[in-house]
């Protein structure tokens, strides 16, 4: 047996055409329904929900047939919650992008401080390299000053 496909019309959009075509003034029946619904989604909704439909317009009071039903309240009350829902994400999306972007923000600044001080220690091992050769031949150049010294001394 084929999958049944959802239909493409809500009831409540039925419910709105045939209020529709009752303040309009012609007579409530399915094919005048379902022409308006064809004209107006491109789909005709299921012959047996549209009868059904127009037959509990017909049996439902005067008044009661040609006001809306309560669906829209319920609908507004969970657009509203799916809204502040939405807000909600949103609002601990941007905490979360904050949060992320101090922690990098950090991680960047320690690692330009670590790089400074290996450019640093690298300046300062080359410095060290230099005085010590100046030590070395400062020593040599006493050591050599102390043998001169020495060799005229009696």
């Amino acid at each position: 047996m084929p999958a049944m496909r959802p239909p493409l019309l809500t009831e409540e959009s039925i419910r709105a055409a045939i209020r529709e075509v009752a303040a309009s003034g012609e007579r409530v029946t399915g094919v005048a329904v379902r022409s308006l619904l064809a004209a107006r989604y491109g789909a005709r909704g299921g012959v047996a929900r549209v009868y059904r439909l127009v037959h509990e317009a017909e049996r439902a009071p005067r008044g009661a047939a040609l006001a809306p039903s309560v669906g829209p309240v319920a609908s507004d009350e969970s657009r509203a919650a799916a809204i502040a829902r939405a807000d909600l994400a949103e609002e601990r999306e941007r905490v979360h992008q904050q949060r992320w972007a101090r922690e990098t923000d950090a991680l960047r600044t320690r690692l330009a401080t670590a790089e400074q001080a290996v450019r640093d220690g690298e300046s300062a091992k080359l410095r060290l390299g230099d005085l010590g050769r100046a030590l070395a031949s400062a020593q040599a150049r006493i050591a050599a000053l102390e043998r001169a010294l020495a060799d005229r001394t009696p």
